[in-house]
């Protein structure tokens, strides 16, 4: 018959107990992820899809939840008919452009906040209603083309336009 000396059996159970502590050890200490801060603006790949185009670049920039929220400000700029609106037409360079203001849930879909780390954090009574850490914004022109796109001839003209808004937004 076949025999196995309890001596051996608990050295293979303690090596198994070791090598699983072990294992949690390393694993709880990788835990941590880097996130991005945003200073001023970037630009992000992969956003709404609309016909022809697979996923927009988006315009982010960091909040500033003192202010109004973003969509209001738009609407008071552009003469809009209600708050809730997410797309507006512009005229710039003889030319019409349609920006797109993703709301929270798009943001999250699409960029994920937990990525992304803001610099200026705001207490919980100083901030309006608008609880959104990063606004995104893309644009399109005419033909629905991304106008934020690697290699887009709008591109300078549309960040330019995009951060001018942003600044505007911000020193209101």
């Amino acid at each position: 018959m076949f025999h196995v000396e309890r001596s051996s059996a608990s050295a293979i159970y303690k090596g198994k107990v070791g090598l699983l502590i072990t294992f949690l050890l390393f694993t709880s200490c990788i835990g941590t992820r880097q996130t991005i801060q945003i200073p001023d603006y970037l630009l992000v790949l992969n956003g709404k899809e609309i016909i022809g185009n697979k996923g927009l670049t988006a315009f982010v920039f960091e909040n500033n939840s003192r202010k109004m929220p973003f969509e209001q400000y738009l609407a008071f700029k552009f003469k809009a008919d209600n708050y809730s609106q997410k797309e507006f037409w512009v005229n710039f360079d003889n030319s019409k452009f349609k920006i797109i203001v993703y709301d929270y849930a798009e943001f999250e879909k699409y960029f994920i906040s937990a990525n992304y780390s803001p610099i200026n954090l705001e207490p919980e009574n100083s901030q309006s209603t608008d609880k959104r850490k990063f606004i995104a914004l893309s644009m399109i022109n005419s033909f629905n083309e991304d106008c934020l796109a690697e290699g887009s001839l709008y591109k300078n003209n549309a960040t330019n336009y995009l951060k001018k808004l942003k600044d505007e937004y911000n020193n209101q």
